[in-house]
């Protein structure tokens, strides 16, 4: 019992090591809850309940992998011609991804994106609806680029894939489509 509320506890700590004064302001959300790659894996190994979703496109994921455990794959942004645009499907899919998985706005849920962007703002959009305990993982699953050295330009620096994380060369089309929920 006393190892049980020892471990909750150091668990509570691990999750909230990084602060919002530590990241640029693109990885900054309204809920303030930021979690590393590495943090992201104790974190879903210590809450089974937690809801893993990726929000990278499906070109991202076919090109590069799946971190293991993700739960839906919702594309936040879609690719065009002039760049990006918001995913009509985006928050429909989340609102069906989470009833169908019994999710409740008080249920922790972690957003993970090619390197915090995208999940951060994924996070204030599921604020705006309601959602109170979503995380971001503010270094995502390619991580962050190197700013000197031989891999100056390289997402070399942390995430998912460099903490060397499990994920798997999944295709996104083994995953439902994103107005659907996005199971994977």
């Amino acid at each position: 019992m006393r190892l049980a509320l020892l471990t909750k506890f150091f668990t509570l700590a691990f999750v909230t090591s990084v602060s919002s004064t530590e990241l640029p302001k693109s990885k900054q959300t309204v809920l303030k809850l930021y979690l590393t790659a590495q943090e992201t894996k104790h974190f879903l190994d210590d809450n089974p309940n937690a809801f893993f979703v990726d929000v990278r496109t499906t070109e991202e994921v076919d090109e590069v992998g799946l971190a293991e455990g993700i739960n839906s794959l919702i594309p936040i942004f879609l690719k065009n011609t002039t760049g990006s645009e918001l995913n009509p499907d985006f928050l429909p899919g989340m609102i069906t991804a989470t009833q169908k998985n019994n999710i409740l706005q008080t249920d922790p849920i972690v957003i993970i994106c090619r390197s915090g962007n995208r999940s951060a703002t994924a996070v204030d959009l599921l604020a705006k609806l309601g959602f109170r305990k979503v995380y971001t993982v503010t270094d995502g699953y390619e991580g962050d680029k190197a700013k000197s050295g031989s891999s100056k330009g390289l997402r070399t620096v942390n995430g998912w894939k460099n903490a060397n994380l499990p994920w798997n060369q999944k295709a996104s089309s083994s995953c439902e489509p994103a107005i659907a929920g996005g199971r994977c």
